[in-house]
Formats: C-alpha cells, structure tokens, sequence
C-alpha cells in the first residue's frame, strides 16, 4: 500500500520537476526570441557578430525546450500523453493546412501583404490549447 502512494507521490513530483524545466526552458527560448527579433534594431545597430551570438543562443534554448517537452511527455500518465500527444496531432495538422493556404493568399492576390510566419506560430498555439481542452473535457 505504501509503495503505491510512494509511487504516485513520485510520479507527481517528477511531473511537477518536467513542468518547471518546460516552464524554464520556454520561457528562455521566447526571451532570446524576442532578442534576436529587437536585439539588431534597439541593442546593437545590426552587428552582425552579436545577431549571430543571439540566434544560436536562441537554438540552443530552443533544443533545450524541445528536450524538456519530450521528459515533460514521458513524465505524463497515460491518459495525459494521450491527450497531448492528440493535441499535438491536431495542432500541426492545423499549422499544415493553415499555413500552405495562407502562404499562398498573397499569390492569388487575396491579400496585399507578405504572409508574416508569426501568424502560422499563433494559430498553432491557439489550435493546440483549444485541441487540449477538448481533449481533457472528453477524457477526464
């Protein structure tokens, strides 16, 4: 009986230890984001040296925030996994279709702009967290 709960307790705070590394990494990834896209403009006038410092910087956090989204998943029960791995599914088959339509919008003159690629990231967030909430109402 003991070493049920022992295990439960460490399922829980191994799951609590993943979320913060994601949490952690993310946040990391998303801060040298943002220096890479302002750092040129406001920080050091395009130097090509510190532009190119900022952008590796920002893929290493990105590969380090990929590591951690996968021991955030094995960390998961099954249940868990399943709806995020579901969500995920979803998301990029959504990000797919979304984006080589709205890739081509402006070839077919429906718009008069250059697709901006943040919008593709935004309805991938946005896909992903409702295709998780469907997924945890549905399963919980």
């Amino acid at each position: 009986m003991n070493t049920i709960k022992n295990d439960s307790q460490n399922i829980k705070q191994r799951g609590k230890s993943a979320t913060k590394q994601l949490f952690v990494w993310t946040s990391c990834w998303v801060l040298s984001l943002a220096l890479v896209a302002f750092g040129p403009k406001f920080f050091w006038d395009y130097a090509t040296t510190f532009t190119l410092i900022a952008i590796f910087i920002n893929l290493g956090f990105g590969f380090k925030m990929i590591i951690a989204n996968k021991q955030h998943l094995i960390c998961m029960d099954e249940m868990q996994r399943k709806i995020q791995l579901e969500a995920m599914a979803i998301s990029l088959g959504v990000s797919m279709v979304f984006g080589a339509m709205y890739g081509l919008l402006e070839a077919v003159r429906l718009i008069s702009h250059s697709p901006n690629p943040s919008n593709i990231l935004f309805v991938m967030g946005i896909s992903y967290g409702i295709a998780v909430a469907i997924g945890y109402r549905r399963y919980m």
